[in-house]
């Protein structure tokens, strides 16, 4: 028994050996998932995008916005009324809005505490916790202390109420709902584990070489993998309406937005998944390296696509990466559809960034195909 299983180890070792290819992705991909994923995976969020809505333009009013800009890591945008910061933090180019009112620095001066609106995005609960807590800066003591207006001949009573009191308001997602925040995601990491193994078809008939024998026939090579991929793009409408079906009847997704916009969102993210899934099976010659190669894919959409960690968070230098993932495109716009009410016109880049992937994916697996089969 013992010779014949070192024989049957030896033989799997020369069988590796003779698939340098396999051998390449075994090594290459946990290296660069370690190298990758040690650069991007942050909690922590640097120069997080505050709108500041000044009404009242003095010296008081610019030394709150001082002093976001110094106690804490806020990228401070000023604003030009709430209609805009509303607008801003419904298509999430902000996460935080703040009103400083009309008549802060009378208030100051009288020693009156004023109330500041605060926005919150609480689309994603981790941002806002941290965000909240990072304006606790302009209610405590040292704020207190800037923001005191004295004045020698009437001194102010030792006891007296912070200045500054913040009247938050999260929106989208008042209870900070994980499921809410998560589920959106999920219902695109759900298609594509599924279209993802519906390409390997694609690898296998190509190990089977039965792919050859249909392009003999006068049925065009695009005609050939469309035919192909068709089905799967129904396959994959099928199971997006079912999963969230299932997220707002077990689980009360809210659905806020337009649901043909996102139907639209949904096909163009499944055509960018194919086209991908087929580029896989285009640059690889069997089902083992097409499988590890999605894993290469897989992981990334589902750690640097927001599904988990903010965008915010990962190094600008590597966030590009994040850009070529359908997932990321699919992900913002469907939490706009669910939790913020968007409408088509409000995810505009995500859409036609959707549809350049999917022309630009298919284009290249395409030629790969042309190339191998010619």
């Amino acid at each position: 028994m013992f010779p014949s299983l070192l024989a049957m180890i030896r033989k799997e070792f020369v069988h590796l050996r003779r698939n340098p290819g396999v051998i390449a992705f075994l090594i290459g991909v946990p290296l660069i998932l370690v190298l990758l994923f040690g650069y991007a995976l942050r909690l922590k969020i640097d120069y997080l995008p505050v709108g500041v809505v000044d009404q009242e333009q003095t010296y008081f009013s610019a030394t709150v916005k001082d002093r976001l800009r110094r106690g804490t890591r806020f990228r401070v945008l000023d604003m030009d009324s709430p209609d805009q910061l509303r607008a801003l933090l419904k298509r999430g180019e902000i996460r935080l809005g703040l009103v400083i009112p009309e008549g802060f620095s009378a208030r100051v001066a009288d020693n009156e505490q004023t109330d500041l609106a605060l926005f919150v995005d609480g689309t994603m609960p981790t941002i806002a916790m941290s965000a909240l807590q990072g304006m606790s800066t302009l209610t405590g003591e040292e704020a207190a202390t800037e923001l005191a207006f004295d004045d020698p001949d009437n001194p102010a009573p030792r006891l007296r109420k912070p200045p500054v009191k913040l009247v938050q308001e999260i929106l989208f997602n008042p209870e900070l709902r994980d499921s809410d925040f998560f589920l959106p995601g999920i219902i695109g990491i759900a298609i594509m584990v599924v279209l993802f193994n519906l390409t390997l078809g694609l690898v296998r008939e190509k190990e089977q070489q039965t792919i050859e024998q249909l392009l003999v026939t006068p049925i065009s090579r695009f005609a050939v993998i469309l035919g192909k991929l068709i089905p799967y793009a129904v396959l994959g409408m099928a199971d997006f309406v079912l999963v969230l079906i299932v997220s707002r009847a077990v689980f009360e997704l809210p659905f806020r937005g337009d649901i043909l916009g996102a139907a639209v969102l949904a096909l163009l993210f499944i055509c960018a998944v194919l086209a991908l899934g087929s580029l896989i099976a285009a640059v690889t010659n069997s089902q083992q390296e097409a499988q590890l190669l999605q894993i290469l894919v897989d992981i990334p959409s589902i750690l640097m696509t927001g599904l988990i960690f903010p965008l915010e968070a990962i190094p600008p230098w590597l966030r590009p990466l994040s850009w070529t993932l359908p997932l990321t495109y699919f992900t913002n716009a469907m939490r706009g559809f669910t939790l913020k009410g968007a409408a088509f016109p409000d995810h505009l880049f995500d859409f036609g960034a959707l549809a350049a992937l999917a022309l630009l994916l298919t284009a290249l697996s395409m030629m790969r195909f042309k190339k191998q089969l010619s």
